[in-house]
C-alpha cells in the first residue's frame, strides 16, 4: 500500500492544490483555442483564393481546367458566306444602242438650237439686204427687226448650252465591224446621221458667231454704252460677216434636219 496521508489537514491540503491547477489549464486551453480562431478568421479575408474556393480547403484538390483545342474548320466571314453579286455581262449590241441613243438625243437638241437660232438671224439679214437694194424703207425695216430678235439670245444660250453638253459627252454610236443582225445595222445607220449632223453643227457654230455679238451690241447701245454711229459700223461689218458664213451653214441644213436615227426599243 502507498503513503497514506496521516492526518486529515493534510488531506485537505492536497486536495486544495489540485484544484489550484485546473482553472490554470482551463485558461490555457482558452488562450490556445482564442489564437486559433483568429488565425484561420484572418486566412478568410486575407487569402488570395476565392472564399469556397477547393483550392484553399485543405484536403480538397482543385479541379483541372483545360484549355479547349483551337478548332479545325476554317472561319467563316459575312463577305464570304454571303457572297459578291455578280454583275452579268451586258451584251455589246445592247450596250451600243443605249450609248447611241443618248448621244442621238444630245445632237438632236443641239441641232434644233442652232437651226431655230440660224433661222432668225436668216431673217434678219434679210431684212438688211431689202433695206440695202431699196425693196424697204428705213422705217419699215425697223419695223420688222424686231420679230427676229424675239427670245434670239436665249435661243442662242440654249445652243450653246447643248453644243457643250454635246462635247463633254462620252457616249458614241458604234459596233464592232464583224457585227451582224438587223440591230447591229441600225447602228450604222445613226452612226451615219450622227456624223452628218455633227458636219452641220461644225459650220453652225461659225455662222452663229456674228448673230451672237450683234445682239450683244445691241444691248449696249440700248443701254448707251455705244454710240449710234459705233452702233451702225458694228452693224454693217456684222452684216458682211453674216452673208459670208450663214451660206455654209444652209448649204448642209437641209441634209442635217433630214438625218434620222432609229433604234431598237
Amino acid at each position: 500500500m502507498g503513503q497514506q496521508p496521516q492526518t486529515r489537514r493534510a488531506i485537505k491540503e492536497q486536495q486544495r492544490g489540485r484544484r489550484g491547477i485546473l482553472p490554470v489549464l482551463i485558461g490555457v486551453l482558452a488562450v490556445v483555442v482564442l489564437g486559433a480562431a483568429v488565425w484561420f478568421g484572418k486566412g478568410l479575408f486575407t487569402s488570395a483564393e476565392p472564399t469556397g474556393s477547393p483550392s484553399a480547403i485543405p484536403g480538397v484538390a482543385a479541379p483541372l481546367t483545360t484549355t479547349p483545342a483551337p478548332s479545325t474548320t476554317p472561319s467563316t466571314t459575312p463577305s464570304e458566306t454571303t457572297g459578291a453579286t455578280e454583275t452579268p455581262e451586258v451584251d455589246p449590241i445592247v450596250k451600243a444602242v443605249a450609248s447611241c441613243r443618248a448621244k442621238w438625243a444630245l445632237q438632236s437638241a443641239a441641232r434644233a438650237d442652232a437651226y431655230r437660232s440660224l433661222s432668225q438671224w436668216d431673217r434678219h439679214l434679210k431684212i438688211m439686204n431689202d433695206l440695202q437694194a431699196g425693196k424697204l424703207t428705213l422705217a419699215e425695216a425697223k419695223a420688222a427687226w424686231p420679230a427676229t430678235t424675239e427670245k434670239a439670245a436665249d435661243n442662242i444660250v440654249a445652243f450653246r448650252a447643248a453644243d457643250k453638253a454635246l462635247a463633254a459627252s462620252k457616249d458614241a454610236c458604234a459596233v464592232a465591224a464583224g457585227a451582224t443582225g438587223a440591230d447591229a445595222d441600225a447602228i450604222r445607220r445613226c452612226a451615219a446621221s450622227l456624223k452628218a449632223v455633227g458636219g452641220v453643227l461644225a459650220r453652225a457654230r461659225v455662222a452663229i458667231a456674228p448673230w451672237e455679238t450683234h445682239l450683244k451690241d445691241q444691248s449696249h447701245f440700248k443701254a448707251g454704252g455705244m454710240t449710234p454711229a459705233a452702233a451702225e459700223a458694228a452693224w454693217r461689218a456684222l452684216w458682211q460677216k453674216g452673208l459670208a458664213t450663214l451660206p455654209g451653214y444652209q448649204a448642209v441644213a437641209p441634209q442635217g434636219q433630214a438625218a434620222a436615227c432609229t433604234l431598237p426599243s
